[in-house]
Parts: structure tokens; sequence; C-alpha cells
């Protein structure tokens, strides 16, 4: 059994959205990212310190993650493994409106020589948000099935990890205000709920974040999708609500 003095390891499986703010991404120590308020306010709570280590880097969807929690051994058994608490903060991107196929993300970084690889990337970001507008922003870029199989997949492979004795969370998606996703999000919400719906039916505890970031939408950063500081501030809080709640025994 744990005691008070022990440290509880929290292990967040995330994408930009954990280390950047309205000015750009962050080193791991910045106090105002969410995952180190949650720290401090578990600390505050639990009289207990808190060491987080999040795994997360730009545009990781469900398959990615998938692919990171089957196949990254430092994940899976130096980060995930051993952790008492575990965050899953995927599943934005695969919700963004479709524009040009995803497949793409991967072959143009492979383009040679030097100078055709710019000149595709620079007309596949001209064109995307059009491509969005055409489409009416309808589509989704992980069709909802898919989705639903990659992510419940991601789920039960972080648990397991655990051998199923952590506290498991996972953030709902956020929106976005992105020229590059041709500005509007129509199938938002519905995305949100089916993903939440998805966390619960799997044992986690859901957590929804663009109610704490809509009220700032207005300050995103310059891309139009990440958080400024008092998002940060208040994601963090509602994830340390989530966990105490878990970790306080039953009445």
């Amino acid at each position: 059994m744990s005691g008070p003095g022990d440290v509880l390891r929290v292990a967040v499986v995330g994408d930009s959205t954990a280390f950047t703010d309205a000015s750009g991404p962050q080193p791991p120590d910045t106090p105002t990212l969410w995952s180190n308020v949650m720290a401090r306010e578990l600390t505050a709570r639990l009289g207990r310190e808190v060491a987080v280590t999040v795994w997360a880097r730009p545009g990781v969807d469900a398959l990615a993650a998938w692919q990171a929690l089957t196949k990254d051994r430092h994940l899976m058994f130096d980060v995930v493994g051993p952790a008492d608490v575990v965050v899953v903060a995927i599943g934005s991107f695969d919700h963004a409106p479709a524009g040009l196929p995803p497949v793409l993300d991967d072959v143009v970084p492979r383009l040679r020589p030097d100078g055709l690889r710019r000149r595709v990337r620079s007309a596949v970001r001209r064109a995307h948000p059009w491509v969005v507008r055409l489409r009416g922003a309808r589509g989704v870029r992980t069709p909802p099935a898919v989705f639903a199989d990659r992510y419940g997949r991601v789920l039960d492979q972080a648990r397991g990890l655990t051998m199923g004795r952590a506290v498991c969370i996972a953030l709902g998606p956020t929106s976005h205000r992105a020229r590059h996703h041709g500005g509007v999000h129509p199938r938002r919400e519905e995305s949100e709920r089916r993903q939440l719906a998805l966390a619960g039916v799997h044992g986690y505890r859901p957590v929804p974040v663009w109610e704490h970031v809509d009220p700032y939408a207005d300050r995103l950063n310059a891309d139009g999708v990440h958080w400024p500081a008092e998002a940060h501030d208040s994601i963090g809080r509602a994830i340390a609500d989530a966990v105490a709640e878990e970790l306080s025994p039953p009445r």
C-alpha cells in the first residue's frame, strides 16, 4: 500500500497540446503547462510528491499513439508501466476537419531532392485549407469507426501496461480557430461526445477539455490551436480533481 510520503508517478501520453502554449513549445518544467499545474494541485491535496513524465510530440493521432505504445520500449516499460496514474491526451488531431490525405504527412518529408520537398510541402500547406472548405469541413481526418477501434486499443494497451492498477484519465479533444483546418469545426461536439463515451467504456475517467479552452479562444496561439496559460491552468486543475477523486477511498 502507498503511504502519504510515497511518490505518485504520473505518465502522460499526448500531442503538442501537452507542451505548447500561446507563445509556442515550452520546456518540460514550464510551470504553466497543464501537466505541471496538475502535479502541484495533487501534491497540495494528497500531501505526496508527484513525478510527471510526459511523452508527447506534434500531430499524435490514435494510430501514432498505438504504434508508440506497442513499439517504443521506453514508453511502454519505463514511463507507462510503473505509473500510478496514466493520462491519455490524444484524439484532437483525429477529429480535425479532413483536407488532403493524411498519408502526405509521411510521404512529403521523404521526398528528395530538398528543393522538391520544399515546393511540395508549400503546395500542400496552401491547398489543405481550401480542400477543407470545399468539403464543407464535414469530413474528419480519421473516420469515426476507425478512430473508435484505434483509440480503444490505445486505452486498453496503456491500462494493460500498468497491469490494471493505475488510475486512468482520458482527456477529451480540443477544437481550433486554425486557418490550416479551414477555420471551422462543425463536428466538434459529436466527436467529443463519442470520444468521452469511448473512454468511459474502456474504464477511463473522462475529462472534457474544450469547455476549459473556449473562454480563452480569442487568445490562442497564432496557429489557432494551442492554449494560453489560463486554459492550461483550468485543465490541469480539472485533471487533478479527477485523479484525487479516483484515489480517494470509497465512503
